[in-house]
């Protein structure tokens, strides 16, 4: 068991192990070059978080901690290569863990270099209304990489058009066929 904003590992730490995030939210991060945070992945669980370093067995590439309370397996790689990799479901398994991970890094390219903020909040809301009760406002604009308040602007705009509820920090969508319009050909 984790608690919020616990870490689980820093950039640079070994990747001795596995780990299956069970339930909760684990944020990916780093930081760039005036020392601000910059989320790389929110990862709800069940998944896998940055496997990628035991299969190319280097040291973790950013920092991990958790957005939520969470629940996490922490699985000896060695022993569950040695064991279990070679077997068909496994490694499907963790095929289609990868998978997910590049279709997340190209919706990361198009919120970051493709969309305007419209776009990347109508998008966010879209896609992710079963964590619009469990994240704050201030951390969805820092996850969507946009000011908190271009975000709140935006948001105004949508409420006025009747496309969201916006009652005491929690956002609900109340029309999706206006709200995905907004998200273009994404």
């Amino acid at each position: 068991m984790y608690k919020k904003d616990e870490i689980l590992f820093y950039k640079g730490d070994e990747s001795k192990y596995l780990h299956l995030l069970v339930r909760g939210i684990a944020k990916l991060y780093t930081h760039d070059f005036k020392d601000n945070e910059v989320i790389i992945h929110n990862l709800t669980g069940p998944a896998l978080i940055a496997e990628i370093m035991n299969y190319e067995d280097i040291n973790f590439l950013a920092n991990c901690s958790f957005e939520t309370d969470a629940e996490v397996i922490l699985i000896d790689y060695n022993k569950f290569r040695e064991e279990f990799l070679l077997k068909p479901d496994i490694a499907m398994f963790f095929i289609k863990s990868l998978t997910k991970k590049i279709k997340f890094l190209q919706n990361f390219i198009d919120y970051n270099v493709s969309l305007n903020s419209m776009e990347k909040i109508a998008k966010f809301l879209y896609e992710n209304e079963e964590l619009l009760q469990t994240l704050k406002q201030v951390k969805i604009a820092q996850i969507l990489n946009i000011t908190p308040e271009t975000f709140s602007r935006q948001l105004s705009k949508l409420k006025k058009e009747q496309i969201i509820e916006n009652e005491k920090g929690h956002i609900k969508i109340l029309n999706h066929n206006k709200l995905h319009s907004f998200i273009g050909n994404f």
